[in-house]
């Protein structure tokens, strides 16, 4: 089967950090789309276009879109795209698509969906049966289907697990108040305007549909109390693109985390010595060490004997610097003082690392021991203030750019936030080029 062709609808992402139109238009059209979810959904994320490109100087009618010079400029001369990727980029701009540049859903309830408004939807079909000649449009119970992709009234609809099915989504374009994720407890998560990703998972149902389900629901209430929803959203900005979630319980609060946690001591990080590509601590307390030790030994019996051995001796904060291949690896491990002999022949024997002690602290390094790289420890340190556990990286998720990842205690719960450096310019630079 020839694959249907969704390069000008990659460009999603693209028009997501270019874009703007009225916030009241915005809002309109998010409330539309989110009346055709199932209240059922395991998990729905709302992407406010109107707001993101709003702080980014685009402007749009909603229907055609004018990007900033310096936005238009990356894209014309980028050596990355394709020239049909940067004529499909054009093309929806210039509204040749004929959709609504506002706000777009994804959801997963009997099937998942990325799904948003037309404006034209005879051009919008058109233009994609352009893109796919070798593909014709079939008609299907009052709406027509392409391949994973489905048009019903002036709503688009891609399905990402197999094909949609139009029925279905008749269905759900008629979905009352109280059968819709409006009349969801989860909705309030979806509704801060001033975000410009928000989105909520409901933990049971999206477990339910995980391999091993019942060692992850016995796992997630190991961790936390009344785990039910894990909702968040991402802030992009030209200068940084911040993402942040949390875990909720059934009362839409933050739910309480078993785990007793430590706060990373940045003078460990401080000491780890040069630059590299990646830093990564931990902070690790005798009491987190005892819960997993019992938590071990419910499900290993005796065998977790062995765990308990390595870990009795770590007291403090574990941090690590990596280069960009990982041949070159330098790691600090603060310890009470006592026995360690068995974490330190694991430590050589499982990674090859070479370990050495100064008083309390060991020390595990492989390859180059001068290695350098963008980061230095003590930014790093700085950037894992007030964690538990954190990442410092380098071109992880774009060539050129930082990004840190922390989770942070609070509240008796646990913050994931995450920060790309350098915002969507420098991404845009990176993927662009």
């Amino acid at each position: 089967m020839k694959k249907l062709s969704y390069s000008f609808l990659a460009i999603f992402m693209v028009l997501f950090v270019a874009v703007s139109c009225s916030k009241s238009d915005s809002d309109n059209d998010a409330d539309s789309l989110l009346r055709t979810v199932p209240a059922d959904a395991s998990s729905v994320a709302l992407c406010n276009v109107a707001y993101i490109v709003d702080r980014l100087g685009g402007t749009s009618d909603g229907s055609t879109i004018k990007l900033s010079k310096e936005h238009t400029k990356a894209i014309q001369e980028s050596q990355a795209l394709k020239e049909k990727d940067k004529k499909n980029i054009m093309d929806v701009l210039e509204g040749k698509t004929g959709m609504a540049l506002n706000s777009f859903v994804y959801f997963a309830a009997a099937r998942t969906y990325i799904t948003g408004l037309l404006n034209d939807p005879d051009k919008f079909i058109a233009y994609v049966q352009e893109q796919n000649p070798s593909l014709q449009w079939r008609d299907e119970n009052g709406g027509k289907v392409l391949g994973q992709m489905a048009v019903v009234g002036n709503q688009f609809w891609i399905c990402t697990t197999g094909t949609p099915d139009v029925e279905q989504l008749k269905y759900y374009q008629q979905l009352n108040d109280k059968q819709s994720y409006m009349s969801s407890d989860a909705i309030s998560l979806l509704s801060d305007t001033e975000k410009g990703v928000t989105f909520v998972a409901d933990v049971k149902k999206t477990i339910a549909f995980l391999p091993n389900s019942t060692y992850l629901r016995l796992g997630a209430s190991l961790i936390f109390n009344d785990m039910s929803y894990v909702a968040g959203s991402v802030d992009i900005e030209k200068n940084n693109i911040m993402a942040s979630a949390a875990v909720l319980n059934s009362n839409m609060k933050p739910a309480e985390l078993l785990l007793p946690t430590e706060k990373i001591d940045g003078s460990i990080v401080k000491s780890l010595e040069g630059s590299g590509n990646f830093v990564g601590a931990i902070g690790v307390s005798q009491k987190l060490v005892k819960k997993i030790s019992d938590v071990a030994g419910s499900a290993m019996g005796q065998g977790s004997d062995a765990l308990a051995g390595v870990l009795q001796a770590v007291d403090g904060t574990i941090a690590g610097m990596a280069s960009s291949s990982l041949d070159d690896v330098e790691v600090k491990i603060q310890t009470n003082g006592k026995d360690f002999a068995d974490m330190s022949n694991l430590i050589q024997s499982m990674s090859g690392l070479t370990v050495t002690r100064d008083g309390n602290m060991l020390t595990a390094t492989k390859g180059n021991k001068n290695f350098s790289g963008p980061i230095t420890s003590d930014e790093a340190s700085e950037k894992l203030k007030g964690a538990w556990i954190g990442i410092v990286s380098y071109g992880m998720i774009a060539r050129d750019v930082v990004t840190v990842a922390r989770l942070v205690p609070e509240k008796k719960s646990l913050r994931l936030d995450v920060e790309a450096e350098g915002g969507v310019d420098a991404f845009l630079n990176a993927v662009l080029k």
